[in-house]
């Protein structure tokens, strides 16, 4: 039976669409038989690769394909890989919250710290002879951050406004308060009308500090007496000299000046001159357009000091016996007058012959 050519011929035309050229001698009968043994294998349909499917077939290898990615999209592989896939969250390592600084650092009695503010204490006594009288066995720095932000502030602004040097110097100055008002003046700083001293200002507009650590109350303490004493950090500025003479009008806070001072402080030299703790106090305050401010920002806490007083190593003095006890309370004021005008061997003698005389001299 003889071969039908057309269907020879579209057999050929099959081949042909595979892109692959005829050889002689049967080589394209070996790479089309190569060629559906690989797709056998593969799972396909023999043929040529890129043959046209039907329409049907074609629906049914696509239906296939999409429930071949779900079945392997339900896989915990895949899962897996899928939420590593999504965009992860911001997570950020909670920091290690800095200990917050409480208002108190002690030093202990053994601390560099301690010593220095010991020394420091000591450089402003106003007698020498002061040393060894007084024992300080506890201290402690105070941290205000808000009173020392104050603080730096004020200094910049008046060195913004071109102020000298020597007005923006840091000094240091001491008060003795009561105890009840020591914690409130380290949280709060140091406000108006803490005192009733008015020799260098109205204390309703400014507070009064003493000059020095060891002058800190009008008077002298007796021995075994104790507190605590705080030491300030403070900017005299622009200072005015105020005289004992000068009329009350004449020593009200100005917005030119920060700080008013006794022009007759150099001329205490002991501590039991007259007037000395109030002659040697310095007044601070400060105005904030034209109104007084509740508290100087140029006067900033800077350290508590537990203290006690010793006495001095030398014996009492008859006179020193017989201050408060033989003298009437009615005379010692007058008694104040002489002792600090007559030399102590004059008053000894007065004491020695006749003690009602010294009674009679004194001023009413």
């Amino acid at each position: 039976m003889a071969l039908n050519p057309k269907a020879a011929g579209k057999g050929d035309s099959e081949c042909a669409e595979t892109g692959e050229p005829l050889s002689e001698g049967g080589e394209a009968d070996k790479k089309s038989a190569a060629t559906s043994a690989t797709a056998n294998q593969n799972g396909d349909q023999p043929g040529c690769r890129d043959g046209v499917m039907p329409e049907q077939e074609a629906t049914e290898r696509r239906r296939s394909v999409l429930a071949d990615g779900r079945g392997s999209s339900s896989s915990p592989l895949s899962a897996s890989k899928s939420s590593e896939e999504l965009p992860r969250k911001n997570f950020q390592i909670p920091r290690k919250t800095r200990e917050r600084k409480g208002l108190y650092q002690f030093l202990p009695p053994e601390s560099r710290e301690f010593e220095d503010l010991v020394k420091l204490i000591s450089s402003f006594y106003l007698d020498a002879s002061s040393r060894g009288t007084f024992s300080y066995c506890k201290a402690r720095l105070i941290h205000n951050e808000l009173l020392e932000k104050e603080f730096i502030e004020k200094r910049r602004e008046m060195k913004q406004e071109g102020r000298a040097e020597q007005e923006l110097v840091e000094s240091y100055c001491f008060l003795f308060p009561d105890k009840s008002k020591l914690q409130w003046i380290c949280e709060k700083g140091l406000s108006v009308g803490h005192c009733r001293i008015t020799t260098l200002g109205n204390p309703s507009v400014g507070v009064y500090l003493s000059k020095y650590s060891d002058l800190l109350q009008i008077n002298p303490f007796e021995v075994g007496s104790f507190g605590d004493m705080i030491i300030f950090k403070v900017m005299r500025g622009r200072i005015k000299h105020i005289h004992e003479n000068m009329p009350k009008n004449a020593i009200e806070s100005s917005p030119k000046f920060d700080c008013h001072l006794s022009k007759s402080a150099n001329r205490v030299t002991s501590l039991l001159s007259y007037r000395a703790f109030e002659l040697t106090q310095q007044y601070f305050f400060e105005f904030a357009f034209d109104e007084i401010k509740a508290r100087p920002r140029h006067v900033c806490p800077y350290a508590v000091v537990s203290f006690q007083y010793k006495g001095k190593e030398v014996a009492a003095s008859p006179m020193t016996a017989h201050r408060f006890n033989t003298i009437s309370p009615e005379g010692s004021r007058g008694t104040f007058y002489i002792y600090s005008i007559f030399p102590v061997p004059v008053i000894n003698l007065f004491f020695l012959f006749s003690t009602t005389t010294v009674v009679n001299l004194n001023i009413p």
